[in-house]
């Protein structure tokens, strides 16, 4: 049985404390945030403490912080014995500092509290930086996950940014087409049907084969009626910007 303490109170920590109770060979011994009151979400049977301890006695501690924060909370958490890993992919191992035993163990998903999801279907990124800590945490990732990828500290930040790329740059721009509908009183559920296919063909087609529109087929006529249309610079500059790219990708089919 692994022991872990679980420090953070955000998505990824909550959702992460959920897999972590359901997963064989896990004992969750105890969560830790700064300020333990922010962990109200979480299950009421699990013991809670700040981050000025006292700490139970674990196999591993799993810092689901904010990237900014590793650092510092790993300072205040110095000299124990358990393998050290955070959840973040932008980051290196090294952040941790000088504790002797430490690894990353990046989850590849979008987190909202709101939302539930199978964790096991969450792809696990790892990094060791001792080969003798390598075999621990491939058995917790494992425990957690159906899909556990090893890549080192340059690949797993690439890695993140295709993620930034696909998902957060992504539910931006639907965002902005949400603005759009509500600005001209548009209902923004006509929407959905159109958000829900683009999403799910790309499980059968690559994104270049599934790109469409007025950029994709070289439609000038559309493109300048559009970016009459945008008031806002920063939108019609980000128009302009996202259809150039997307003419460049298949400048030689037109």
């Amino acid at each position: 049985m692994i022991k872990v303490v679980l420090v953070g109170s955000g998505n990824v920590a909550y959702h992460m404390h959920r897999a972590m109770l359901k997963a064989p060979g896990i004992s969750l011994l105890q969560l830790v945030a700064r300020r333990p009151e922010a962990l109200s979400e979480f299950d009421t049977s699990l013991p809670r403490t700040g981050l000025e301890g006292p700490l139970e006695q674990a196999d591993v501690i799993v810092l689901a912080v904010s990237d900014t924060a590793i650092g510092e909370v790993a300072r205040k958490l110095p000299g124990l014995d358990a393998l050290m890993v955070h959840t973040s992919g932008a980051s290196g191992v090294g952040v941790l500092g000088n504790q002797r035993k430490k690894a990353v163990m990046y989850p590849l998903q979008t987190f909202s509290k709101q939302r539930e999801l199978t964790f096991q279907e969450v792809p696990l990124i790892i990094e060791s930086e001792r080969k003798e800590d390598s075999a621990l945490l491939h058995r917790m990732a494992s425990a957690l996950s159906n899909t556990v990828v090893e890549l080192n500290t340059l690949q797993r930040k690439y890695l993140h940014l295709a993620a930034v790329f696909l998902n957060n740059f992504s539910n931006h721009m639907v965002y902005l087409g949400e603005s759009i509908c509500q600005e001209q009183e548009i209902p923004m559920e006509i929407l959905h049907p159109l958000i829900r296919e683009t999403w799910a063909k790309l499980e059968t087609l690559s994104a270049r084969e599934a790109q469409t529109g007025p950029a994709r087929r070289g439609d000038r006529q559309t493109q300048r009626e559009h970016l009459g249309l945008l008031a806002d610079s920063s939108k019609k500059e980000l128009y302009k910007k996202i259809s150039d790219s997307i003419a460049n990708t298949y400048d030689q089919e037109l």
